[in-house]
């Protein structure tokens, strides 16, 4: 779908907002000249109108999928402006930036949605063309409505078409929401294809109907079915592990047998927006990778740095590490493009930062065209192995399904390290470090605290003393201490959900705050 973005006028974006009546509170899509009643007349102008809709995917720096990783325990970002602080530190308010522009950002996909299928219906265009793209156009409503009941709880479900009188809605039970996404991922997945060619690769395909769907279901503990959900993604047949796990964060292998569905870029024309990764991981000090992230990595004998017998040495810690450590991370003293990573010279607190997405050799740092990766098969398997054990179906195929994960970079079985015939909660808490390095950086760390609802993941950020890792000529000199780089505290009466922004409660009386706001 890279180049299928040439066709994306700033024209279009105006007819998918043409219909409401207001500029109202959930959605400023600016209007043009053109009119729905002389646009959607053939299959060319369709698909422009639809590519405006995927359009609304991309983020701005709030919404990047990796500022939830800053604000759980494996990152840090010390920088006040993007938001990331004061999520992350749990001091976020109903005027917090980030919360406004997720709402936004999810409202503005619905409506344009929305304002496509109702123009959609009446374009004269093969039924076949319609019905497809209206199931692409559910999908994407369902994306945005999963994202906000997600950090928000019960939200509005906004008019098909807005007008001044029903513009302003009180929010929907969660409850309810949820059924919605569900219509509309059941509705969309039969009318998708199994994949795409060409300038059409990217576009929203049956799996990855399915593979929201397992989501949004796993995210709300209804087990058996998104076990089932992530069965049905699995049986497509379409999908598998991509042989180098580092591999598949690389522009080079975009689009691999792992990707399910992803957003799309292209350099020079449509290249991640402002600031890239590669601006914000390589020349900023966005990003920390932290201490407490590091220590989790398993020895390749598949035990922890804290068994006695793994082998572990703390002042040589990146020795026989699971691999997938490396490849996420840079590690002091490791390469880092043309020169090895120090620590003490470099403006990170915690003294590390993320090899994942970073886009390393690009020289061009605000053209960088890796797209980000929503949904990908490893994840379906943890899923799946995670539905099954919450609903204590404890059998052989849990322990497949991480073992797969496991085995793609090397590391021994579960039978192996940890043994069989696990009880509930040790295959839980290795389906949850499994999760956890092996998802590292791809914005699921943050909602699965959400999810587990663990308030000992709240807690303090560690990093390295980096005035001890200095002389690039001697490491073996180096010390690797860690120290607390900034004070995390859970706060209970804010609880797990985010703040509704004030803006749109004072636009909108129908809306009321959650808890602790």
């Amino acid at each position: 779908m890279k180049k299928v973005y040439k066709y994306i006028l700033l024209s279009v974006l105006g007819i998918l907002g043409l219909s409401s009546c207001i500029d109202n509170l959930l959605d400023r899509t600016p209007i043009s000249s053109l009119s729905p009643s002389t646009f959607y007349q053939d299959e060319s102008q369709c698909k422009m109108a639809l590519m405006g809709v995927y359009s609304a995917l991309q983020p701005v720096t709030s919404t990047y999928w990796y500022q939830l990783d800053f604000m759980s325990d494996d990152a840090y970002c010390q920088d006040a402006w993007q938001g990331s602080t004061e999520f992350g530190g749990w001091q976020q308010n109903s005027s917090s930036t980030a919360a406004y522009d997720r709402w936004r950002m999810d409202y503005r996909l619905i409506v344009r949605a929305n304002m496509f299928m109702i123009n959609l219906q009446a374009a004269p265009i093969d039924e076949g063309v319609k019905a497809q793209m209206m199931a692409e156009a559910k999908f994407l409503r369902a994306y945005g409505y999963a994202d906000l009941i997600t950090f928000f709880g019960d939200v509005p479900i906004v008019p098909e078409e807005q007008t001044l009188e029903n513009a302003y809605v009180a929010r929907t039970a969660k409850s309810t929401v949820l059924e919605a996404v569900l219509t509309d991922l059941n509705e969309a997945a039969p009318g998708l294809p199994l994949s795409y060619s060409g300038t059409d690769v990217g576009r929203a395909t049956q799996g990855a109907a399915l593979a929201l769907k397992c989501r949004i279901l796993l995210w709300n503990e209804r087990w058996e079915e998104a076990a089932a959900a992530a069965k049905e993604v699995m049986d497509l047949g379409v999908y598998d592990l991509f042989s180098d796990y580092e591999g598949i964060f690389l522009e080079a292998n975009e689009n691999n047998i792992e990707v399910i569905f992803d957003i799309q870029y292209i350099k020079n024309l449509q290249p991640q927006p402002y600031p890239t990764t590669a601006t914000s991981f390589t020349e900023w000090a966005t990003p920390n990778v932290s201490v407490d992230l590091i220590e989790a990595y398993y020895m390749t004998n598949g035990k922890p740095i804290t068994d006695p017998t793994s082998g572990y040495d703390d002042q040589n810690p990146y020795v026989n590490r699971d691999p997938r450590l490396a490849a996420s991370v840079v590690l002091p003293g490791s390469q880092y493009g043309s020169i090895i990573f120090i620590p003490a010279n470099d403006q990170v607190p915690c003294g590390t930062r993320p090899r994942k997405y970073a886009d390393i050799g690009n020289t061009d740092r605000d053209n960088c065209a890796i797209n980000q990766i929503v949904l990908r098969y490893a994840d379906i398997l943890l899923m799946r192995a995670e539905a099954l054990i919450e609903s204590n179906n404890l059998t052989d195929e849990v322990y497949t399904l991480i073992n797969t994960v496991r085995q793609r970079v090397g590391m021994p079985t579960i039978q192996e390290v940890e043994g069989s015939n696990l009880p509930q909660d040790a295959l839980r808490q290795i389906l949850r470090h499994e999760r956890r390095v092996e998802l590292f950086l791809e914005g699921t760390r943050y909602i699965d605290m959400l999810r587990w609802k663990d308030e000992s993941l709240v807690h303090d950020v560690y990093g390295y003393n980096r005035t001890k890792l200095s002389d690039p000529s001697s490491p073996a000199t180096w010390q690797f201490e860690k120290v607390t780089v900034a004070t995390r505290k859970f706060d209970p009466a804010k609880g797990w959900l985010w703040p509704i922004p004030l803006t749109d409660m004072q636009n909108n009386d129908q809306l009321t705050q959650n808890p602790g706001y």
